[in-house]
């Protein structure tokens, strides 16, 4: 019996060790940055549009020029083998964040209250939705069908705005920072499409390898201009 306990415990040993050693195998990282064309206007000159409240909203002031990246989220698409990666989307800041949503084809997308107050996610032309009210801490799904992109607003707040994409290849999604870096986690070894979203449209995209065991570290892409500006 004393020796059956120690080669339980020994069994034990060995699996946590295995688990720790190999446990994120498969599990790999990306890493990049978008930036603008060099002909493309700079911030300060770029339209209004993309750092003014639209219409005054009685809760926040108007917006100075920012710099951000909220209307950019960097996809993979490729060989789909499970649920997406880290896409997540969220009312805060009394903003959709990011401004840029996209789900799988055929499945649900969430959007979150992070906000103190109530919001009313409005989807202009999609079919079956009805916008709700949605209170702080709660979130509204939205089933994702074929087609789009979609606007997206908010019928409390109308200087919320944003686009949803419909994707029937999305692997994962991942923020931009204010200084246009992304990173994806998690992401399987293999072959995908990156594609960088701005609002309505696709502005860069690259082709790139994920290799097991290794971070990939992308070169910069470069976002074409938006059509309109």
């Amino acid at each position: 019996m004393g020796n059956l306990k120690n080669w339980i415990i020994v069994g034990v040993g060995c699996c946590a060790l295995v688990l720790a050693t190999f446990g994120n195998v498969g599990a790999e990282s990306i890493e990049g940055s978008v930036k603008a064309r060099s002909n493309a206007p700079s911030e300060s000159e770029s339209s209004s549009d993309d750092f003014y409240w639209k219409v005054w909203n009685g809760a926040l002031p108007e917006r100075r020029p920012t710099g951000d990246h909220n209307d950019v989220l960097a996809v993979l698409t490729g060989k789909v083998t499970g649920p997406p990666i880290g896409c997540k989307f969220d009312f805060r800041g009394g903003a959709l964040d990011p401004s840029t949503v996209v789900g799988r084809t055929g499945s649900q997308v969430k959007l979150a209250n992070r906000d103190a107050f109530t919001h009313e996610p409005a989807v202009e032309g999609l079919a079956g939705f009805t916008p709700l009210e949605v209170g702080p801490g709660k979130a509204r799904v939205i089933s994702v069908p074929p087609g789009g992109p979609w606007v997206l607003s908010d019928r409390i707040y109308g200087h919320v705005e944003g686009h949803l994409h419909s994707m029937r290849d999305l692997i994962a999604c991942a923020k931009v920072t204010q200084g246009g870096k992304f990173r994806f986690d998690g992401v399987p070894p293999g072959t995908y499409s990156l594609r960088i979203l701005r609002g309505p449209e696709q502005v860069a995209s690259r082709r790139v390898t994920v290799s097991a065991e290794r971070t990939l570290r992308v070169d910069p892409l470069t976002m074409k201009k938006r059509r309109g500006n």
